[in-house]
This record gives C-alpha cells, structure tokens and sequence, in this order.
C-alpha cells in the first residue's frame, strides 16, 4: 500500500503544477479528462480543472497507481511540446520565464538534452511541491521512477535500482512505445526496442550467475543466452523451433543496427528516417521477443 501522505498531493495549490505552464505543459479540461481516462476515472469530478486534477490525483492513490501517473506526468513524451519550445529558443517558451530554470551541460544532442531538461524541469516542479509540503512536514522525493513522500527531516538516500523486467514491465513499456507512436517519435522507439531485448537478455545472465563482460554486445548477450538456455538443435527444441529462433537473432541484430544507424541515440550519415509503420513494427517486434525469452527462462530455471 502506498502511503496515505500521497493524499497531501490533492491541495489545489499542488496541483496547479500538474496542469499549467509555465511548469509543465498546458492541460485543458479534455487532456485532463483524457489523462483521467488513463488512470481509472473516465470523468473526473471537479468544477474546474484543478479540482478535477485532484480527483484523478485520489483515485490513483487509491489504486496504489500515484508513482505510476506522477512518472508519466514527467515523462518526455508528455514535456516534449514545451521542451521543444525551449530548445528550438521560441520566442514564447514560457520555461525562460521560471528564473530558477537552468539546464546544464546542454549539448546540441537532442535526445540527451531532453532528458537534461525534462530532469531540470521535474527538480523546479518538485521544488516548488516541496515548498507547499514543507509546512505539513513532508517532501515529495523521485528516486528513478520510484516515488516517495517522506519526513522532511529525512535523509534522503539515492540508489539506483534495478527494476525486474516482468509482463508488467513490459506492458508499462508498451503504454509509453505507443504514446510516442501517436507523438509520432518514431526514432525513439528504436532506442526502446533495443534496450528492451538488451536488458532482458542480461537480466536472464545475471538470473543464472553467467559471467559475462558488460559492454553492450548484444549480440555476444544473445549467444550466451542461447547456449544458457539450450536453444540449439536436439532433441528437445524442434528444427523448425530453432529455424524460428534463427530468424527471431536476424531481428534482433537487425533492430541493434537500426538503433545504432537510425534512432536518436547516435549521429550518423547513413540515418534514415523511420516512419510510424516500421516504428510500429519494431516496437511490437521487440515486445514479443523479450516476453519469448523470458518464458523461454522462466522454463529453464
């Protein structure tokens, strides 16, 4: 269960920041009830979409679901409108009006600089949350995408845990590959995809104490964990099985090769831009062979 101090996050003033700029991109009565709609509460109540915002906020406590919806509020998917704003230097990026605003280590690199704004962006909101929790004598801490409210005369610890990759895990990433899908960030969806087999397959190594070297082989990854879990031609694993996986390893070289050539990870010259079909394919791809391997360990443990 969560604790009941997330109800603090239902204060009107609180969640202002939730829904207006310049904080955080504008929320109008619809996105809000569509967000609603996300989270478990087709119609929110409220008169206004402050109070409305709260609701949403509530249910989500009650559901044990307010790590979730505070993690996709800060998602670079939901900030890229105004992020955008900010790095293309339009004229009415209202995130140069916030005067404790102040990315660092902005580089050019698009992709790494949207994550260094939509992090500075998250430390301002949560400053400002903090300011209104300080007189109940909480503070809203983010460590990762785990979410806490503490005393706030507590240490705050920062670790970075390793979240087990499960069906959950993986439908949480198909949610977000598929939000970037209708933002039509294509190129980010090869990075995804990517990760998603990578991690899954040193997860399956690191679950069976292989030793391996970490260096982001993912080829060198998958042939360990084929040779692990006995995926070769016997008399258990069917020839046309194997031929099967064969063609599972020419996909997953191939999406290895198209985040290192074509998604926002890496410059290159032989980019080419991916289109919302193959985006769609390669995220869909990526989903059916991490949750294929790990049942295929969950077999053989």
């Amino acid at each position: 269960m969560e604790s009941a101090k997330f109800e603090l996050l239902e204060n009107t003033d609180i969640t202002t920041f939730f829904i207006d700029r310049p904080w955080i991109v504008y929320r109008t009565n619809s996105n809000i009830d569509s967000l609603g709609f996300r989270f478990g509460v087709p119609n929110p109540e409220g008169s206004n979409r402050a109070s409305k915002m709260s609701s949403i906020i509530a249910a989500a406590h009650a559901n044990n679901r307010t790590g979730a919806l505070l993690t996709f509020l800060f998602s670079t998917s939901q900030l890229r409108p105004i992020i955008t704003e900010y790095l293309n230097r339009a004229p009415y990026s209202q995130l140069n009006e916030i005067e404790e605003f102040n990315p660092v280590g902005l580089s050019g690199d698009v992709s790494k600089d949207i994550a260094i704004v939509a992090n500075e962006i998250q430390r301002v909101i949560l400053e400002k949350i903090n300011g209104i929790l300080l007189y109940s004598g909480a503070k809203l801490v983010s460590n990762s995408n785990s979410w806490s409210i503490i005393s706030v005369d507590a240490e705050v610890t920062i670790s970075v845990p390793t979240q087990r990759i499960n069906a959950g895990y993986i439908s949480e990433l198909l949610s977000h590959g598929l939000d970037a899908l209708k933002d039509e960030d294509f190129d980010s969806i090869v990075t995804k995809s990517r990760t998603l087999i990578e991690d899954v397959f040193l997860q399956i190594l690191e679950d069976n104490h292989i030793q391996f070297k970490q260096n982001g082989n993912i080829t060198q990854y998958r042939n360990l964990v084929i040779k692990l879990l006995g995926m070769r031609p016997s008399e258990v694993w069917n020839p046309r099985i194997t031929k099967m996986v064969s063609h599972l390893n020419a996909i997953t070289d191939l999406i290895a090769e198209m985040r290192n050539k074509d998604s926002d990870a890496h410059a290159s010259s032989e980019r080419v831009k991916i289109q919302a079909a193959e985006a769609e394919l390669l995220l869909n791809t990526s989903v059916s062979l991490a949750t294929y391997y790990l049942r295929i360990n969950d077999r053989h443990l």
